[in-house]
């Protein structure tokens, strides 16, 4: 697509809502630190067939600042809804990558809203220049990246993103660990046992249980606890995917598995350790370069 063509395409979403009236919205909250040299509401043509408006709020949050993301230039309220959860994932994406902390504020079962433009309640659309900081000039490429691909939003990778791009936010070691060491799990695949001989001693297991003379509901409770021995725990599906992700490293696993065994003292008994920060920031960086391998296959085309 030529440049002319391109801004073509620029002004038939902008200014010929009806051409194309449906929109996404979303709202991210950016910790303190962050830095973009951005003044008043902007507007970015990060693909040729939509608009990306950033238009930063003047509330400010105890920790950081607030923007609206507008995405526009749809002619169904369905691929509104698809872009939309692709620039969720390309903001958390560029996030993560930049090494600093959004998170995602919604109050839907999804985290953008699709709007019609051309309806009374709509929200605005405008124009305004864009002054390109390396910061947000970073952003572009890793967003742009993910919105291009031919892919769907995979809702898991969705999630455990959202989880580490938040847990940063955290005002304590504890609650950041919880976090980070979490946004692993939905990443995994529980596999189920396929061994003839544990599926016997299962069946004999449970068929003695509910020949007992125990209480019925301690016996519905143990029957459903058996059923969970035929899928693997999630810690060992969790060591199974870092050693698939990274198998060169032969650190990875052991600095995974002591964390999430942390996490879990911290959740169940309230504990603490006392190389805490230093546990966190090693998985943070493996959970990261995991996360890496993840959009690199997200965004390789289908």
């Amino acid at each position: 697509m030529t440049k002319r063509q391109k801004e073509k395409e620029r002004h038939i979403i902008a200014l010929s809502p009806n051409r194309r009236p449906y929109g996404a919205k979303l709202t991210l909250l950016l910790e303190k630190r962050t830095s973009f040299n951005i003044s008043g509401e902007c507007t970015l043509l990060v693909t040729p067939e939509i608009n990306l408006r950033i238009k930063p709020k003047n509330r400010r949050h105890v920790n950081g600042n607030d923007w609206d993301i507008f995405v526009e230039g749809f002619s169904t309220a369905s691929e509104a809804e698809e872009v939309g959860l692709k620039v969720a994932l390309g903001f958390l994406w560029t996030a993560i990558q930049g090494r600093y902390s959004v998170r995602l504020i919604y109050h839907t079962p999804l985290p953008c809203a699709v709007y019609h433009r051309t309806q009374s309640t709509a929200l605005s659309s405008g124009w305004a220049t864009l002054s390109m900081s390396v910061g947000i000039a970073n952003v572009i490429g890793p967003l742009d990246s993910v919105i291009a691909s031919n892919n769907k939003v995979d809702p898991r990778l969705l999630i455990a993103l959202e989880i580490f791009a938040a847990a940063r936010l955290e005002t304590t070691e504890r609650a950041k660990l919880v976090g980070l060491v979490s946004a692993i799990e939905p990443l995994v695949v529980q596999a189920k046992y396929d061994d003839d001989e544990l599926t016997t001693l299962l069946a004999n297991f449970k068929e003695q249980l509910n020949s007992s003379d125990l209480d019925p509901r301690l016996i519905a409770s143990l029957s459903g606890r058996i059923d969970q021995l035929r899928v693997e725990s999630v810690s060992r599906a969790i060591r199974r995917l870092v050693e698939n992700s990274l198998p060169d490293d032969t650190q990875a696993v052991a600095i995974i598995e002591d964390a999430y065994n942390l996490r879990s003292k911290i959740i169940h008994e309230g504990s603490t350790d006392a190389d805490l920060q230093e546990k966190s920031q090693k998985a943070e960086e493996i959970i990261r370069r995991i996360f890496e391998l993840k959009i690199s296959e997200y965004t390789r085309l289908a």
